[in-house]
């Protein structure tokens, strides 16, 4: 067996095992054990047989470490962009806004995502702040985002990852 066709073999099966295994990773968080469960035997099996070919082969080079590697590091790449096209989800998303009337909840509103508001004021800074709080496709955050800091540049944002959302409204 020659030497590049060793290392293509185990870059292509690292590319997969990886990949496969970010999507469980990915299903996992999402509470979805069946599909975790199913993509972790298939990334597991894949990954012995790539091991088991690059360990047992007489070739000695380095390149086979690189191929390894390689594979690992693009499986992990696509992994993860094939987990945000294909993994439906929301984040929670909290805006914090100095001036209201600068129109961001009338931006959000407008561009149809529901949201609410609460008029808090900094600990360092009396000054009255605004927090608005909306539930957000994870597909279309970037596109929230950019709603926001076109309308506010100074606007405080945190995102985090919801697992799980009962009753109340949701757009977008």
């Amino acid at each position: 067996m020659s030497l590049l066709y060793l290392c293509v073999k185990i870059f292509c099966g690292r590319l997969i095992d990886v990949s496969l295994s970010t999507l469980q990773t990915m299903f996992l968080v999402k509470g979805k054990r069946n599909l975790a469960t199913i993509f972790g035997f298939i990334d597991v099996f894949i990954w012995f047989l790539v091991v088991r070919e690059a360990l047992s082969t007489d070739v000695q080079s380095i390149w086979i470490a690189v191929a390894y590697a390689g594979g690992f590091a693009a499986g992990t790449y696509l992994g993860s962009a094939i987990s945000k096209s294909v993994i439906k989800g929301t984040v929670s998303v909290q805006v914090i806004t100095k001036n209201i009337k600068n129109c961001v909840t009338e931006s959000i509103k407008l561009a149809g995502y529901s949201a609410s508001v609460v008029k808090c004021t900094g600990i360092h800074d009396e000054d009255t702040n605004y927090m608005i709080y909306a539930q957000v496709n994870n597909r279309k955050l970037e596109d929230f985002k950019k709603l926001v800091t076109n309308t506010d540049k100074n606007a405080f944002i945190t995102v985090t990852e919801s697992k799980e959302i009962l009753n109340g409204y949701f757009s977008k």
